[in-house]
């Protein structure tokens, strides 16, 4: 049999799932959920509620934020529909995110599609930033604006822009923020944050391939999560080097074929979806886990930046660059 690297291990949870549920205890469930992935996943991917197809949920970032303190170890990342919610609001909740979790958060780019969209935009309209429904190649455009909007706001902070001066009773230095002055399809944003810059300098930026669908979000991305069948047509592509390539497998799935089989194709990390109950997630943790790594299909879990655990590289800030 041929040998293969370890993957690296994430799973994929949805804000709306079991654990959060309609009835008090909310928070228990998620604490235990959350606790029995700590340390045994590297990073969690949290589907969007509003971003669902029934459009139900709680906010992916908002949640994210409450679970980092609880969770010290594995990364978080957090979905937004970014062709519905404002680029400057998801650009300052992940760096948020990033500052409560010391340098382990992530977005997941997400949309809106069908009926949804389209009822999206004949309540908002064009003139009002949300690009016309029902233009694919439109929608991707904005999607990908959205992304790079948020990427400049992260950088229109330069690291050392928080002096807390009590001399001259500056807190900061104004000549360390940076207007982003970014003009997209649909909307303009002018910056800068109101946030400082994220521990990582860049939060790991996620979102879905498939075939015809998600170009304009992979070119950008950082993480690329596919399907295991979509790998060769995602490696074909001409920027296909930029991303690190996730597998998503269903927990269903025969896992020590599927993650070899993935493996096999090129992934570099599996993110395997679990239905989102405690009960499940211990399950996972203290048996399924520990047969993966026995058989090589997965290493341990790291610790540290998300960023640096993924094996990306730092982050330049572009305008301290030019500044």
């Amino acid at each position: 049999m041929t040998s293969i690297e370890p993957l690296i291990l994430g799973v994929t949870l949805h804000a709306g799932g079991p654990a959060h549920g309609l009835a008090g205890g909310w928070r228990e469930r998620w604490t235990s959920l959350i606790g029995a992935l700590d340390g045994v996943a590297e990073f969690a991917v949290l589907e969007d509620g509003f971003a669902r197809p029934d459009g139900d949920g709680p906010d992916a970032a908002l949640l994210a934020n409450w679970l980092a303190p609880r969770a010290p170890r594995i990364g978080l990342i957090a979905g937004a529909a970014l062709n519905l919610v404002e680029p400057f609001h998801v650009s300052t909740a992940i760096a948020t995110l990033d500052h409560v979790s010391e340098g382990r958060a992530g977005l997941l780019a997400q949309r809106l599609r069908g009926p949804r969209n389209a009822a999206a935009f004949a309540a908002i309209g064009r003139l009002n930033g949300f690009a016309e429904a029902g233009n694919e190649a439109a929608l991707d455009r904005d999607i990908t604006d959205a992304i790079d909007a948020i990427r400049r706001l992260w950088d229109s902070w330069e690291d050392d822009a928080v002096i807390r001066d009590a001399g001259t009773q500056r807190y900061l230095d104004g000549g360390k923020l940076h207007y982003v002055d970014f003009a997209g399809e649909v909307f303009r944003l002018l910056g800068p944050s109101i946030t400082p810059r994220p521990p990582q300098g860049q939060p790991i930026v996620a979102a879905r391939w498939a075939p015809g669908a998600g170009d304009g979000a992979a070119a950008s991305a950082d993480l690329a999560l596919l399907d295991v069948a979509h790998i060769a047509a995602f490696k074909a592509r001409p920027d296909a080097e930029r991303a690190l390539i996730v597998a998503e497998i269903a927990e269903s799935d025969i896992l020590f074929a599927a993650l070899r089989q993935a493996a096999e194709a090129g992934a570099r990390a599996v993110s395997v979806a679990l239905s989102g109950t405690p009960e499940e997630a211990q399950v996972f943790a203290n048996r399924t886990v520990p047969a993966l790594r026995a058989a090589g299909l997965v290493r341990p879990a790291a610790e540290g930046p998300l960023r640096r655990r993924l094996g990306l590289p730092a982050a330049p800030n572009r305008y301290a660059a030019a500044a």
